[in-house]
């Protein structure tokens, strides 16, 4: 019996299925974020003050981006000051009333997204994902990772751009999410 029982539980942990990393095209699901938005992050996000939790859905926008970090990953540090001049530079724009940004620390708390927010002057909306769950939702990805999601009313979201990795040039990098994000 305790030889069936181990012989199950290996087919069980060897034959469940990995969580790809999402592709252009693929339909995420609408992904709950539970944590309470600070004021000024509801405010852009469009969501009702004083909430405790929100869906991806709820936001505000026609289009998101969503970075993936994790406070304790260099790349994501060192990329800090090019991800804030991006979010000022897109909310400058008239398209940032209709693409908007947040941030999702895979494996970190809330005093550990409020830590690395204060360090390096965050403005994005930022939250914390400590027990992995979103992590897993978006396929276990690298930090950081962008990813620019268009909804799919009854659906979820559709991934139309997914980028791993610092993306360099902010001003080339915007252009190229509003171009494949088709924000007028």
């Amino acid at each position: 019996m305790k030889r069936f029982a181990a012989t199950l539980l290996a087919l069980l942990l060897f034959s469940t299925p990995a969580l790809a990393k999402p592709k252009v095209g693929d339909i995420l699901p609408d992904m709950e974020i539970k944590a309470a938005p600070l004021p000024q992050e509801s405010a852009y996000l469009g969501l009702p003050a004083g909430i405790k939790s929100f869906r991806l859905s709820q936001v505000k926008a026609e289009v998101l981006l969503v970075e993936i970090f994790s406070m304790y990953c260099p790349r994501c540090q060192a990329a800090a000051k090019d991800v804030n001049e991006l979010f000022e530079s897109l909310t400058a724009l008239p398209q940032g009333q209709k693409l908007k940004m947040l941030g999702l620390g895979a494996g970190n708390s809330a005093f550990e997204v409020n830590a690395f927010r204060k360090q390096y002057q965050i403005p994005v909306p930022l939250f914390q994902d400590g027990d992995y769950a979103l992590h897993k939702a978006f396929g276990n990805v690298y930090t950081p990772t962008y990813m620019v999601l268009k909804p799919v009313p009854g659906k979820g979201f559709q991934v139309i751009f997914f980028k791993e990795g610092p993306f360099g040039d902010g001003h080339e990098f915007l252009e190229q999410v509003l171009r494949v994000s088709g924000v007028q």
